[in-house]
């Protein structure tokens, strides 16, 4: 490994020990930094993935394991999975697998909402949760079974 190699897998082990990263996501940060060498970048990335520091398989499974923790949508979930870079039929089997469902969810939201929503008209308290729920990701469908 010659010195800018070496430099490159230094820079990507000091961002995964921050956290885990997409493969998309790491090659982004290093392209960035390292722009005349994207051949060096490619080759790091590899070998990460070879001896396993860098696994999207394995970074899939916790990233929605951790957005689905909070009450948000399928489109919310998909806007944050593709600007990591993730797989979308990766990202849907693991909401299979992990049981999520996109109705239990929303009524989290809005069970949340309606303790903090001091709106006293009906019709603009309906207007406001459905604004809500949009704004966390939720499709029309889904919003309008649960109000």
């Amino acid at each position: 490994m010659d010195k800018l190699e070496h430099t490159i897998w230094e820079k990507a082990l000091k961002l995964l020990s921050l956290r885990a990263h997409s493969r998309q996501e790491l090659k982004t940060k290093l392209a960035a930094r390292f722009p005349e060498h994207p051949d060096a970048v490619a080759s790091a990335l590899d070998e990460l993935e070879r001896v396993e520091l860098l696994n999207d398989r394995r970074f899939t499974e916790l990233f929605i394991a951790s957005l689905i923790q909070r009450p948000i949508g399928r489109i919310k979930i998909g806007v944050e999975t593709r600007r990591r870079g993730l797989n979308p039929e990766l990202v849907d089997q693991w909401l299979l697998n992990l049981n999520w469902n996109e109705i239990d969810s929303a009524r989290r939201a809005l069970d949340e909402k309606n303790r903090t929503l001091r709106e006293v008209d009906p019709r603009k308290r309906k207007m406001k949760l459905v604004n809500f729920l949009r704004s966390r990701g939720f499709r029309e469908a889904t919003i309008y079974k649960v109000i």
